[in-house]
């Protein structure tokens, strides 16, 4: 990557994007060695090498960025987190639809910090990691569409003119006729239900190599609350005779070896789980019948108690790295003795 000119103390926004990255790379650098050392197709293999090498790249320069402005490295995930050598736990089949969707998460993160970024060189660095996000899903989707795994949005058939909202009963979710779903309705669903599919295959996977019985235990309480989840989203299209995503559950083999340590699997599921509250609320933001808006709220409702809970079994185990935080005067006061 280009050297890049910068002026003036990296702000708060700046750093905390910096420092989020640097977690998720390193997690990521992680999982996908494990995957590298698993896979046997050759094109899923090539879009892992192309993934690796982003991840190098990115904690490379993250390094550089944190050590010119003398905020300590992060420690993240490392060699400690992960054992190459386990036998698969996922089919080829579920990495390459894990590493479509970690895409799409990608893209979003960074979309959000480049909003946040005022230095040029924070500028530069995230326009270019945008831009590397988009070729790995372009990568992966590639390979989807080949292979045939890939499950598109439902196609509207039926004649389609332009048209205006005339009755607030366009409104309707709960009494009298409701409209049939939007295609922008569809689009939110859609994309929600194959990410809450791309959390039951990890949560069932996880829950059969966890080491802590607590970990076990959260695996299957969130893959419980995602398979409820799915049912609702996935009654938002059937209700309409619209076809759901297809599902991967058997994608996940007998391996009991964990390949992975509980404090890599609880930082994933958590960070999952916190990030659908966003997705949710994008989508229910978009809704405009009653009754999807109101299921959207129910599961974010849900999701954000689970996800809380995570954050404590983290917190608990001390397998939660604290991120950067602003100066406590009073405690200095007190120090002073004040």
């Amino acid at each position: 990557m280009e050297n890049i000119t910068h002026s003036g103390k990296m702000s708060s926004s700046e750093l905390a994007n910096l420092w989020s990255q640097y977690l998720n790379d390193s997690l990521s650098h992680c999982i996908i060695r494990y995957f590298i050392n698993t896979v046997e197709d050759k094109e899923i293999g090539d879009v892992l090498q192309f993934a690796l090498k982003l991840s190098e790249t990115h904690l490379q320069k993250i390094k550089e960025f944190l050590t010119k402005e003398n905020y300590p490295i992060p420690k993240g995930f490392t060699d400690e987190d992960v054992t190459l050598e386990a036998p698969a736990l996922f089919t080829d089949t579920y990495i390459i639809v894990f590493m479509q969707i970690m895409s799409v998460h990608g893209m979003t993160r960074y979309t959000g910090a480049i909003g946040c970024a005022i230095r040029e060189d924070q500028r530069k660095y995230f326009k270019q990691v945008i831009s590397e996000s988009v070729e790995l899903y372009d990568l992966a989707t590639g390979v989807l569409v080949s292979k045939g795994i890939i499950s598109k949005p439902p196609i509207f058939n039926n004649h389609q003119k332009v048209e205006f909202v005339k009755k607030q009963s366009y409104l309707t979710g709960w009494l009298g006729k409701r409209r049939p779903i939007s295609a922008v309705e569809v689009s939110g669903t859609y994309l929600n239900m194959q990410k809450t599919l791309t959390k039951l295959v990890l949560e069932l996977g996880f829950s059969q190599v966890a080491q802590s019985k607590d970990v076990r235990k959260y695996m299957k309480r969130a893959r419980s609350v995602c398979q409820e989840h799915f049912k609702i989203l996935a009654s938002m299209l059937t209700d309409d005779d619209l076809h759901i995503p297809r599902t991967f559950d058997s994608e996940v083999t007998d391996s009991t070896v964990p390949p992975f340590s509980d404090k890599l699997m609880m930082f994933l599921i958590s960070s999952l789980l916190s990030s659908a509250i966003g997705y949710y609320g994008e989508a229910m933001s978009l809704c405009q019948r009653r009754d999807l808006a109101t299921n959207y709220a129910k599961m974010i409702t849900d999701i954000a108690v689970l996800a809380e809970d995570g954050v404590n079994l983290l917190i608990e185990n001390e397998w939660m790295e604290q991120p950067p935080l602003a100066t406590d005067h009073d405690d200095l006061a007190k120090n002073k003795g004040f």
